[in-house]
């Protein structure tokens, strides 16, 4: 058995769902399903197909040239994703004998991949949602025009119609899929995850990243690490910064890179906050030694996207016995659950003066703080380790090629 596994941004660019496919295509090709990876260059930051598996037995994969297109630029984006989606299909229609079934990764133009899919393929596609597309980005501005925002709805439906099952990542995100009216027995759960394996803490005196970058561990390090983009709600960084700027034990580092990153910057130096640092995105390759290297990390997110995706961060932070603080709508399960869990503390979107007073508790009081952390740890197991997940994709994959 073959599978199709497709994907948009490459391994190539700063992309934090990568981690994710990676665990995936080797939890297949370790259960005799040999993978076919089509996949695209447009950054060149890292490898187009990671070491690990690139000369593994049952693996095969194509690369598409794309042009690298800012993601705040939306409309040439959307032009240049199409032209990928055109040029993939010259290629995997070459190897349509030899799939059996189709992992398609959710992008903005997932539906003229699925078009083609059914038009040439015609074999089963698990459409793998890592955020709802066009409702996340018109919630938090990144589509202002509804008639636009209607249209593409219109043209994702032909999706949720053709694919035999769709995978959410979240409760919050199965009910915004009920709410469109798919069908329950068609939507499968799988969070997003982290490998059992190989993501865990780093012992303060290995660590590279506190040792590159001279990291004062004697501070209370409050961090993000991921994408500066429309998800992440930076304002929300500057105003708590804000509130906390005369506590000198108290520090921001926000790692990563994105499409508001400039716009974050200017806005921590016209406001003076010498509180946050900032630091460029970092290689996979050291992501455990990020995530070991703050006592919590802070996602605010921006709004709607509780609904429409998942803070995946959230979950590495888990494995590495590290705990979080969210700023998420109130009323989503991912707020309640966290906080009736007590692995983490999710507060309101703009409760900046709460997420402030919380914080500063927690550097006064570690008892606390270990207590997130050992709940964050017994959750991460439980709920988000790849030993638990990964498998999923196989008796999924299974499954709709028996039907």
């Amino acid at each position: 058995m073959k599978v199709l596994y497709y994907i948009f941004d490459g391994f190539d660019t700063a992309n934090g769902t990568n981690h994710l496919a990676l665990t995936t295509m080797h939890t297949l090709l370790d259960n005799g399903i040999d993978v076919y990876l089509m996949t695209s260059h447009s950054q060149g930051l890292f490898p187009d197909i990671p070491d690990s598996i690139k000369n593994r037995k049952g693996f095969s994969y194509s690369v598409i040239q794309r042009e690298a297109v800012e993601k705040r630029n939306f409309i040439n984006r959307y032009v240049e994703g199409m032209k990928y989606q055109k040029n993939a299909a010259n290629e995997w229609k070459q190897h349509k004998a030899e799939i059996d079934a189709v992992i398609l990764q959710s992008t903005h133009t997932a539906f003229f991949a699925s078009f083609l899919l059914q038009k040439y393929l015609k074999k089963p596609v698990v459409y793998n949602n890592f955020d709802v597309f066009p409702d996340g980005p018109y919630l938090f501005g990144a589509i202002k025009n509804r008639a636009v925002c209607t249209v593409l709805s219109w043209l994702q439906n032909y999706i949720y119609r053709t694919s035999k099952r769709i995978v959410v990542i979240s409760e919050d995100m199965r009910k915004t899929f009920l709410k469109k009216g798919i069908s329950e027995e068609k939507l499968v759960l799988i969070p997003n995850w982290y490998d059992s394996a190989a993501v865990k803490e780093v012992d303060e005196s290995d660590n590279k990243f506190i040792k590159e970058y001279d990291i004062d561990r004697s501070k209370f390090i409050v961090q993000y690490a991921g994408n500066i983009g429309y998800t992440f709600n930076y304002k929300a960084v500057i105003e708590v910064a804000k509130l906390l700027k005369d506590d000198k034990g108290i520090e921001f580092h926000m790692i990563g890179t994105g499409g508001f990153e400039d716009d974050f910057k200017k806005a921590a130096r016209e406001n003076g906050l010498s509180n946050i640092r900032f630091f460029p995105w970092q290689d996979s390759s050291v992501i455990n030694d990020v995530y070991s290297s703050c006592d919590i990390e802070f996602v605010p997110l921006s709004k709607g996207v509780i609904y429409t995706s998942f803070p995946s961060k959230c979950t590495l932070l888990m494995a590495c016995k590290r705990t979080f603080m969210c700023m998420c709508e109130s009323n989503s399960y991912f707020y309640k659950f966290v906080n009736n869990e007590k692995v983490g503390v999710c507060v309101g979107q703009t409760d900046y003066a709460k997420a402030a007073e919380l914080l500063t508790k927690m550097k006064n009081n570690k008892k606390k703080l270990k207590v997130l952390e050992s709940n964050a740890i017994n959750c991460g197991k439980k709920y988000y380790s790849s030993a638990v997940n990964a498998y999923k994709y196989v008796d999924l994959i299974n499954e709709v090629v028996k039907e």
